[in-house]
């Protein structure tokens, strides 16, 4: 009887399919901008940024998380929308910033390829040179198949789009985790994080309070000008 329960599992370990590596996931930006993979990350200068993730290999099914990551030497936003082919909200995951170590380990996951914050603090800091670490945005946007990395770039790509809803400050990612079976998770390559690289424009009252100052400052400095040239001529 022992000898025939070897001889079954022994067959059903020859015949089990074996699991499937996880994804590694790429990000890219329209046809319209492209923000190509560099190999040290994806810069898009477009604030708030439009984004995508692509899968290798390609059509991974899973959740869709999106995880972004705000210098934590700023004021912490309350949260960021997110529309376009997926839509949710990503909300602060912890108070405490992440600052050493992996991002899938801060989150709690166990994912692949790892994320040391080594990859992504010496980028932030070209444009950040005080910040320390990443305040961290996740939003669960669903299951999806994600794009083939051999199908970004053409017809189509635009279709599988994300976009934020709010600004980010320049130096700031954004990277993606797929969750393919609720054990092995699928992460962004650390060369296919986007980065924001535009600093954001000024709201439109900022620009008008802007404006009045430089008229305050332009009128100070003509009444400063005529008073002078009265008190030259007096003298």
């Amino acid at each position: 009887m022992r000898k025939t329960l070897l001889l079954a599992a022994a067959a059903f370990a020859a015949t089990a399919t074996p699991a499937l590596a996880n994804p590694t996931l790429h990000g890219f930006c329209s046809l319209g901008d492209t923000c190509t993979d560099n190999g040290t990350n994806t810069p898009t200068d477009v604030n708030p940024p439009v984004f995508g993730f692509a899968s290798s290999p390609g059509g991974a099914t899973g959740d869709l998380w999106i995880d972004i990551l705000v210098p934590s030497n700023l004021v912490a936003p309350s949260s960021f929308t997110i529309t376009g082919a997926l839509s949710g909200t990503a909300n602060l995951f912890s108070s405490t910033p992440w600052t050493s170590g992996q991002l899938d380990a801060y989150l709690g996951l166990s994912a692949s390829p790892t994320n040391p914050i080594g990859a992504y603090l010496p980028g932030t800091q070209t444009y950040d040179a005080s910040a320390t670490g990443y305040f961290v945005y996740t939003a669960n946007l669903g299951n999806t198949t994600l794009i083939g990395t051999s199908g970004v770039g053409g017809a189509g790509q635009d279709s599988y789009l994300l976009q934020l809803g709010q600004p980010l400050a320049a130096g700031s990612y954004i990277v993606g985790f797929l969750d393919t079976d609720s054990r092995s998770w699928g992460a962004t390559a650390n060369s296919g994080a986007i980065l924001e690289t535009h600093d954001p424009l000024p709201e439109p009252a900022t620009w008008a309070m802007m404006l009045m100052g430089f008229g305050a400052t332009g009128v100070a400095m003509r009444r400063t000008r005529r008073k002078n040239a009265m008190l030259a001529q007096l003298a």
